[in-house]
């Protein structure tokens, strides 16, 4: 009877846990696993815009390598910050991850942003999905007609950026432009959206916007868009090819600080999870991600569908924003006048 017992005690057991769910399990040679499990894959972003479509083209990809469910989870707010700091909050267990806007990450550290609740330092860092530069444009048919002109445009009214708001990539990049390049301008803002300030530029409302390369795509290659300005490499972008770089318009001296800002732009999106994961199970995620963004056929597919991907480590990702936080104090300035945090 005893024996009896003891089997019946262990399948209790085994019932309760089977039922619960067994979390990181590991696999028959002792190595962590997410078989079986869902994972959740926040985007800091509402749906529809580009984070999102990258998003949903990586989760089945991913989930099939881990032999799990990945779901996408669209969690938006204080440009980021909120997804941010709850995917800060969250058990290291592999099963929650998030795809960050990193200029967005590191921008409000930098800044010092309020609500800010983490240490961009200590993510766990899985790896870059993409990485492009920002391009300002302006309409077909404005005044400026290269960015010397906007560099030589003195007087009422000033050049006139468009963005939604303080802290946004599209208000940091005026902010930067004006302060490293002297250029007389202002930043007009209370745009609702992106897109919303992008129209105002066809509308001739304001002249200039600072955005992705990806997001200016479409305009550019309509031509209602003309680039101007590229910050960041605009190497194998063939549309960018007669476009100045940042760094081929500024100051020697103020060489260094473009080249921090070209960084931060540059940082992309990454994947990440909460902080405190053990390095095994690091290890598979970032095994899991190079495998299915380094593949071929999917990295056609995301080419194909206007999503191309820059893959870097998560090794290399931690040491990115290792470097970006220890910017130079100048630069950290420049980013704390464009959150209004100086």
């Amino acid at each position: 009877m005893r024996g009896l017992a003891t089997v019946l005690t262990g399948l209790a057991v085994s019932t309760m846990i089977s039922a619960c769910g067994v979390s990181n399990t590991p696999d028959q040679n002792g190595q962590p696993s997410l078989a079986g499990e869902t994972i959740q894959l926040i985007v800091p972003f509402a749906p529809g815009g580009g984070y999102d479509a990258y998003a949903r083209q990586l989760a089945p990809a991913l989930g099939d390598e881990l032999d799990a469910t990945v779901v996408v989870i669209n969690k938006p707010g204080a440009g980021g910050i909120l997804a941010t700091n709850d995917v800060w909050n969250t058990e290291p267990d592999g099963k929650t991850v998030a795809l960050f806007n990193t200029p967005g990450l590191l921008g409000s550290a930098l800044a010092g942003s309020e609500g800010v609740r983490y240490d961009s330092e200590k993510f766990s860092y899985i790896g870059r999905l993409s990485s492009e530069p920002d391009v300002v444009i302006t309409a077909k048919d404005s005044a400026y007609k290269s960015w010397a002109d906007v560099m030589a445009k003195k007087g009422s009214p000033p050049v006139r950026f468009a963005a939604t708001g303080p802290g946004a990539a599209e208000y940091i990049d005026g902010v930067v432009l004006q302060r490293l390049l002297d250029l007389d301008s202002s930043v007009v803002t209370g745009y609702g959206s992106s897109s919303e300030a992008y129209l105002g530029v066809l509308s001739k409302l304001v002249d200039l916007h600072s955005r992705t390369y990806g997001s200016q795509l479409s305009g550019m290659s309509s031509g209602d868009a003309v680039p101007l300005l590229t910050i960041g490499s605009k190497d194998g972008l063939p549309l960018l090819k007669d476009t100045p770089t940042l760094l081929d318009v500024v100051a020697p001296e103020k060489r260094p600080l473009v080249e921090s800002h070209t960084e931060l732009v540059e940082s992309g999106r990454i994947i990440a999870g909460p902080p405190g994961m053990k390095p095994e199970m690091l290890e598979l995620l970032r095994n899991a991600f190079k495998n299915v963004v380094t593949d071929p056929d999917y990295a056609a597919a995301a080419a194909k569908s206007k999503r191309p991907i820059t893959f870097a480590s998560g090794q290399q990702v931690a040491d990115m924003v290792s470097d970006i936080l220890r910017s130079p104090k100048d630069y950290v300035e420049l980013v704390k006048q464009a959150y209004g945090t100086a």
